[in-house]
């Protein structure tokens, strides 16, 4: 037998894209690992690590210690 897989893909996939487009859609949103974890319904570890890639992949940028904002995408910044 194989390894089964103990995640559900198709939901984490849906809970991402929903984050995502809630980021992006919503430049007033500010983020904390509690409020993460909170609107999500995940726990602790996983809102740190899913806030860890929001940051290393530039859609929020930390505006104070634990707290951060959508930050501004090429293309989209006020001129």
């Amino acid at each position: 037998m194989g390894n089964k897989e103990r995640r559900n893909i198709r939901h984490r996939a849906a809970v991402v894209k929903k984050l995502i487009s809630s980021v992006i859609d919503n430049p007033s949103v500010t983020l904390t690992v509690d409020t993460l974890q909170a609107w999500l319904s995940v726990p602790g570890d996983a809102a740190e690590r899913i806030l860890g890639r929001l940051v290393a992949s530039g859609l929020v940028r930390e505006v104070q210690h634990g707290v951060w904002v959508p930050a501004l995408l090429p293309g989209l910044a006020a001129h």
